[in-house]
Order: C-alpha cells, then sequence, then structure tokens
C-alpha cells in the first residue's frame, strides 16, 4: 500500500504549475496540463490550491521563498547581489518567464501577491538603512535604488545571448550597479 506524502504531492503541483505557468502564463496555463505532469487528478489541484489563480500565487510565492533563501540581499554589496540574481536567472530561466506573466497578467489588477510586497519592503528597508550606514548613495531613495539594481540584473535577459558572453554580461551588471550605489 502506497504511503500518502501530502507536503511532496504539494511540491510536485508546484514544479508542475512552475513549469506551465512559466511557458502559457496564467490565463494559457491548464490545470489537466498541471495534474497530468504531477501524475494526479485535475480535482487533486483544486484541492490543494483552489483555484488556478491560487495555484499561479503559490508557485509565484515559493520561488520567491526560494530567491529570498538562496539569494538574500546583501545592501552593503548591491553589486553582488545583482550578479548573485544574474546568475541564478541564467541557471533558472523560467524565473524571469514567471516574473514576466505577472509583471504581464497581474500588474495594475490590484491583486498583488503579499510575499512580493514583503520581500519588497524588506529589501527596501534594507537598503535605506545602508543609506542611513553611509555604505550606498543617497542620490535615489531605496525604493528606486531597489529597482534600478532589479532592473539591470535582468536587463540582458531580453538581449540575444549570443551577442555577448555571459561573464561580459554579468561583469556590465555587477559594475553598473557598483557606480550606481557608490557613495
Amino acid at each position: 500500500m502506497a504511503i500518502r506524502d501530502p507536503e511532496a504531492k504539494r511540491q510536485q503541483l508546484l514544479a508542475a504549475g512552475l513549469s506551465e505557468f512559466a511557458a502559457y502564463g496564467i490565463a494559457g496555463a491548464r490545470i489537466d496540463r498541471i495534474a497530468k505532469l504531477a501524475g494526479c487528478s485535475a480535482g487533486l489541484v483544486y484541492s490543494y490550491f483552489g483555484s488556478k489563480d491560487e495555484l499561479f500565487e503559490a508557485v509565484f510565492e515559493d520561488i520567491i521563498a526560494r530567491t529570498l533563501a538562496e539569494i538574500p540581499i546583501t545592501p552593503d554589496d548591491l553589486p553582488g547581489y545583482a550578479g548573485r540574481l544574474f546568475d541564478s536567472y541564467e541557471r533558472h530561466p523560467e524565473m524571469i518567464r514567471m516574473i514576466t506573466w505577472y509583471q504581464l497578467e497581474r500588474a495594475g489588477t490590484g491583486a498583488a501577491i503579499p510575499a512580493v510586497l514583503a520581500a519588497t519592503r524588506a529589501k527596501t528597508e534594507a537598503i535605506r538603512g545602508a543609506q542611513h550606514a553611509g555604505t550606498v548613495s543617497t542620490r535615489f531613495d531605496a525604493e528606486q535604488v531597489l529597482a534600478m539594481v532589479l532592473n539591470m540584473s535582468v536587463m540582458w535577459l531580453t538581449q540575444l545571448p549570443e551577442a555577448v558572453s555571459t561573464d561580459y554580461r554579468r561583469t556590465t551588471i555587477v559594475e553598473g550597479v557598483r557606480r550606481l550605489v557608490e557613495p
């Protein structure tokens, strides 16, 4: 007799959801494909998450939690932080696709994911603290610095990767952020 492991099944559903949402976005994703990939019924997906939108939110929250754990913000080394984000996006392109789908399908809808808001607040406060300590420039406020660091870390992802090497792209990001934040 098989032993049920609800947490393992939840993780399978999150992984299947990530694959599906990264490929098709919220509107194009299909619960039946997610269920098949996770090896379960569509009904079980709904039992765990309630709706496709709730599954998307859970997948996005999982990405945020993993990113915060693997790449914590280092306000005294924002260039290194941007470089580590770039490295992660290179290794996991599905993450940037999820962010893009979130922006395309959720931005301006008033349906912000609480984990996104909490992570943004925490990062902004960390940068603000570094600004008060004098290790990060005050030319821009903390919200602007965070936005620029995050955007610089993904700036090459919309360019043809064959145009320049990965090392060149990473070095450009790290140096650009260094110049942005140096006091």
